[in-house]
Order: structure tokens, then sequence, then C-alpha cells
């Protein structure tokens, strides 16, 4: 061939691109191990997977011969009266979307110029500064303190900077940190005036009462963001749903794709409201689980795990035992996979979602092998 091939924009080919996990069968393959003896712990998905009522509902859709052959409503009135059922809130302040993913990109796309600011606390989700970098966005980084906690005044410094001409996104609990955004420092954002899109996608983990979902109703620059991946174990459908005040909501669904919602994540996620008691059964179990590795890690010299409300802890390394990378490529030798990251704040560090409650002993049991 001589000719070149159409060329994507400049700033877009420069792009480092976002650093997903490897999935499990490659990685296993890499170690020369069986899948089924190796423990995903990289990518905070439900160690229970999908719910058994998740799966009829499924199937039972699937023998519907005119399933997957009709588009899907444009308008999720099924599915938002049922996210309705499960946060209290009115479907006028719920759109759904492939993800949340999808929202954040969405709604960043929505409200912003290319050139405004947008700003983070890292370390954090790396789908923040990836999504910076696609729509051509200013990334204002307020780092995070000791312990990876927010720093209020210099957090708060920025927003009154920026003002009314960014976004600030900020995760609760935090990924990877696992720690809750302060009441009061969101209060004080919301306050002045912010723009703040929270994202809950780990809020199940933590507890409703751990959401800033009251504070809709009187801060309309409040924007929250939830998945069905994490608490609902359905991370390959692509679910997710934005909270927001009446009049975004409606702007954003007249720009979204029209059916980005597809039918099988649709049904699913109906399903997966419709048993939410018995969901929350397995997240009370990971609950547990986290509480015990957290003990058990703290047992480990070398170690130094951070408290977590969600699905996952980060792991302090010592210089002693090694890098995070170092220790992450040990323990995929035994089969434990886990999460490190290209982020200079995070080198010393791994981050481990919580196993199943009977998988415990054999994270730790090969945590020590390699150690």
């Amino acid at each position: 061939m001589t000719s070149q091939p159409p060329q994507v924009r400049r700033h877009l080919a420069q792009l480092p691109g976002y650093a997903p996990v490897v999935p499990l069968a490659e990685r296993a393959r890499r170690a020369g191990l069986d899948p089924e003896d190796c423990l995903k712990l990289d990518a905070n998905e439900n160690p229970y997977g999908m719910h058994p009522k998740v799966r009829a509902a499924l199937s039972d859709a699937l023998a519907d011969p005119h399933f997957g052959s009709i588009y899907p409503d444009p308008n999720q009135t099924e599915l938002r009266a049922a996210l309705s059922h499960y946060t209290g809130l009115d479907p006028s302040m719920i759109v759904a979307g492939a993800g949340a993913d999808e929202l954040l990109d969405l709604t960043l796309r929505a409200l912003l110029q290319p050139g405004a600011s947008i700003v983070s606390c890292p370390p954090s989700f790396g789908m923040y500064p990836f999504l910076a970098d696609v729509n051509e966005l200013k990334l204002i980084e307020v780092v995070r303190g000791d312990g990876f906690a927010l720093d209020r005044e210099a957090l708060l410094t920025v927003v009154d900077d920026v003002g009314a001409a960014g976004v600030v996104v900020l995760t609760s609990p935090n990924n990877p940190s696992g720690d809750l955004v302060p009441g009061d420092v969101l209060c004080e954002m919301l306050a002045r005036g912010a723009t703040v899109m929270l994202d809950e996608a780990y809020i199940e983990f933590a507890g409703f009462d751990a959401s800033a979902q009251e504070l809709l109703n009187e801060y309309s620059g409040l924007i929250i963001m939830r998945t069905f991946s994490k608490w609902a174990g359905i991370a390959g459908l692509r679910l997710g749903y934005a909270l927001a005040h009446p009049d975004l909501v409606a702007d954003l669904i007249k720009v979204k794709q029209p059916y980005n919602i597809n039918q099988a994540a649709e049904v699913a996620g109906i399903a997966a409201v419709e048993c939410a008691d018995e969901i929350s059964e397995q997240i009370e179990s990971v609950r547990r689980t986290r509480n015990d590795l957290y003990d058990a890690l703290l047992e480990i010299e070398g170690l130094s795990p951070l408290p977590s409300d969600s699905n996952f802890i980060l792991v302090g390394v010592d210089p002693g035992i090694g890098t995070g990378q170092e220790l992450h490529d040990r323990l995929a030798g035994v089969g434990v996979f886990t999460r490190t990251y290209r982020d200079p704040l995070l080198t010393s560090h791994l981050r481990i979602s919580i196993p199943r409650a009977d998988q415990l002993d054999t994270l730790t049991e090969r945590l020590g092998s390699v150690l």
C-alpha cells in the first residue's frame, strides 16, 4: 500500500490511552496456570458473580423470539422506573448508560468546552485523566495528602479559582484508596457553586447511608454516578446510571446515543434491582471478608493496608519486600492477580480486590508463600 490511512485528530494520536486489566485467561496463560486455580483480584468485580435470578431473567428473555431483534427503548422507561424504586428518586432525575464510564464521558462533553478544566484528586480512578485527554480538557490535579486523604484547603482553593467554568470529579469511596469523600468538604464545594461529579461506583459496599444522594435536592450542581458492574456482578454487560437535576437529565437524554442500553443489560439491571435484597447478602459477605483480609494483612510484616469502605484494599509495600510491581509479579506467578499502577504516587502499593469468603485462606497462603 502506498496511500496513508485517514489520520485521527492530532491530540488523540498522541494520547497514552487507558490501561485496562488483562483478561483472566491471558493472565493465567502467561503464568502457565489453569484459570480455575487462579484468583482474579485485579478489577473489583463481585467475586460471587451474577445472581442466579439475574441469570434466569436473561435466560427467560432469550426465549422470546423477538429478543434482540428490535431496538431497545431510547427513553429507558422500564429501567428508569426500576431505578426509581431502587433509589427513591423520581425517574426524571435518572439516566442510564453503558457503564458509568459512558455517563462520565457524556456529561463532561455536554458541560465543558475543549480547554475547560476538570479537577481531580489523585491517586484516583484512571478514567478521569483519560477522559480529560480525549475531550481536550485541562486537568487540574490536587494531590491527596497523608494516607491519601483529600487536601481540603488546597481543593477548596482550586474550586474557587476554577469556579463555574470547570467540573470537580471525585470518587466515594475512592479508587484505589477506599476512603469516602467527607460530607463537609462536598457540601462546601457545592455551596461555593462548584459542579461536582461524584462517582459512587462502590457505594453499596460502604452502605447507602454514606451516599450523597440526599444532597441532590439541595444542590443542583451535584451529579452522582453509579454502576451495576460492582455490586450486581454484571460488569460484562455494561450498565450504569447517573442521578442529577431533572433539567440536566433531560439534556443528557437528548444528547446520549439513542439506543445506548442494550436489551440484555436492561433485563439484567431490572432483575438485579428486583433481587437487590438477596444481592445485599453477597455485599455483606464481601464486607466481612474485607475486614478479615485487612486484619490478616496487618499481621504481615512489610505490608501496610489502608482501611477501606469498598470491595478492595490498597496495600503499602515496604521497600524491603520490593516495589508494588515486584510483589504483584510474584503473586501472579502463583495465580493471584492484583492491580498495580503507573502513577508515581502508587509505585509502592498494590490493590487487592476482595475475594469470596472461601477463597480468603488461599489468598493469604499464597501471599505468605511469596514473602
